[in-house]
């Protein structure tokens, strides 16, 4: 029998002594009546000091009918404190969904931002770069100027160069390109790993407790992941590249270099392509693989 069945029943029986005992004192009541109606005055109050029991038993279901009424209040209320707790998990609930609605319309509108802005680089290239003389360029566009720009970056690269100085002066010469890309870019990983996905409340987790601190922040790094791997799907090869010695670089090192390691951004970086291998090493171990693989927010 379900809760719901237990409780009905429950109801009906109350109803059904309430309804008992109001006959009962209405029975009493006119069996007195037509006892008492037709007698002399003086053999009333005779007869009247005998039923003294009777205003005893009146007095003791009057004080039962207030205990009644209580009990009923009490269930009422108990009612009422439930489908208190019933509107407030509903109104968790559609919060929690209308944050995820308002993080995933900034989300994807900066996605496709960042999208536009890599169709939106272009430069014009001389077709015979070895003829000082000719003047015949070809234009290149979109995701085809990172491979371009890093292969001209990479030839430049040698044994003990300082890579630093090296990037920041080819980055300083195509700043137009690059920069709104990066800092783009940046705001995106930045707006995920600072969004609370879920609460410890949605969770039902006292975060005073250690063991409760670390379920909770699971479960919102597996939501970020979840959206920074959206990004990341998102990011050619060369773009992987060039975001690798951007990171080490002043320009990212400090703010931007810290997310590419929680999220693993760099997972499908091609390392066959960087020449000074010791520097795949200045990166944490997280920046290739996800640190919490495997795990689940249960």
């Amino acid at each position: 029998m379900s809760k719901k069945e237990k409780d009905t029943e429950s109801d009906l029986g109350i109803y059904i002594i309430g309804i008992i005992s109001v006959l009962i004192i209405l029975g009493l009541w006119y069996y007195t009546y037509c006892e008492l109606k037709d007698m002399p005055a003086n053999e009333r109050g005779t007869l009247g000091d005998m039923f003294g029991t009777v205003n005893a038993l009146f007095s003791g279901l009057a004080f039962a009918g207030i205990i009644f009424t209580i009990l009923l209040q009490r269930k009422e209320l108990g009612y009422q404190r439930k489908e208190l707790r019933e509107t407030r998990a509903e109104f968790v609930i559609q919060n929690k969904t209308l944050k995820i609605q308002r993080f995933e319309n900034t989300f994807f509108n900066l996605l496709e931002l960042h999208n536009q802005i890599v169709n939106d680089i272009d430069y014009e290239k001389k077709i015979d770069a070895n003829d000082p003389y000719s003047k015949e360029t070809r234009t290149v566009k979109g995701r085809d100027v990172f491979q371009d720009r890093f292969n001209n970056f990479d030839k430049r690269i040698k044994g003990g160069i300082d890579t630093n100085k090296l990037y920041l002066s080819f980055y300083e010469q195509r700043k137009t390109d690059f920069g709104h890309y990066f800092r783009n870019l940046y705001r995106i990983f930045k707006m995920i790993n600072e969004t609370e996905f879920v609460t410890g409340t949605e969770l039902n987790l006292d975060l005073n407790i250690p063991k409760n601190k670390e379920k909770y922040d699971l479960c919102n790094y597996i939501q970020r992941y979840r959206y920074t791997s959206i990004v990341r799907a998102q990011l050619s090869d060369y773009e992987l590249l060039l975001l690798f010695y951007n990171c080490l670089s002043d320009n990212g090192i400090e703010k931007f270099k810290p997310l590419i390691e929680e999220y693993a951004i760099l997972k499908n970086l091609p390392q066959m392509d960087i020449k000074q291998k010791n520097l795949l090493e200045l990166y944490k171990p997280s920046a290739y693989l996800n640190k919490n693989d495997g795990k689940s927010c249960a």
